[in-house]
């Protein structure tokens, strides 16, 4: 078995996008995958743009960084439009439609890529918490993912929130909702 997910998280600063690439990582770990996680963000910081790439693969991983993504996670409207040009080859794009939409020569540029269409911003106000759109979006690439199954990603968080078990609680919902999304 040869798993290897090259994937790009992004967004902006204060959406959580370092906090989902860095869980997705650590639970990947715990399955005893070879994981690297390469974070990178503006001087912005809140507010500025924000991307962790995440490689992960049963072999060695040579090097944390990659041009071309296997699959990404795009938060908002500035980070699709950044990263579109690398997009195209990608085998799956989550994408959060509540702040971010795809304009027709946008669908034309990945019309080979699978698009999961998350609406997470708002799913996460429907759960009274709208910090959580980035475990939405997570929950969203999981049923894309190879390396973890929704119930090891599940673990991970509750291990990650033991000592906030209202955290881990309100994130296995956000998750959940991602999830289900087809």
């Amino acid at each position: 078995m040869k798993i290897l997910e090259k994937t790009l998280f992004a967004g902006f600063g204060g959406q959580g996008i370092l906090a989902i690439g860095k869980i997705f990582a650590d639970a990947c770990a715990e399955r005893d995958l070879n994981v690297s996680w390469l974070p990178s963000y503006g001087p912005e910081m809140r507010g500025g743009t924000c991307m962790c790439m995440v490689a992960v693969s049963d072999e060695r991983v040579l090097s944390p960084y990659f041009v071309r993504p296997g699959s990404a996670v795009i938060m908002n409207q500035a980070s699709l439009e950044k990263y579109l040009p690398v997009l195209d080859t990608a085998k799956a794009l989550v994408i959060n439609t509540s702040l971010a939409h795809l304009t027709p020569e946008m669908e034309e540029k990945l019309k080979n890529v699978q698009i999961i269409r998350a609406d997470a911003t708002n799913i996460a106000l429907e759960l009274n918490a709208v910090k959580c759109a980035n475990m939405v979006m997570l929950g969203a690439y999981a049923r894309h993912s190879s390396a973890l199954t929704l119930e090891q990603l599940k673990d991970s968080v509750t291990r990650k929130f033991a000592s906030k078990p209202q955290m881990a609680e309100i994130n296995q919902k956000a998750l959940d909702q991602g999830y289900a999304i087809i």
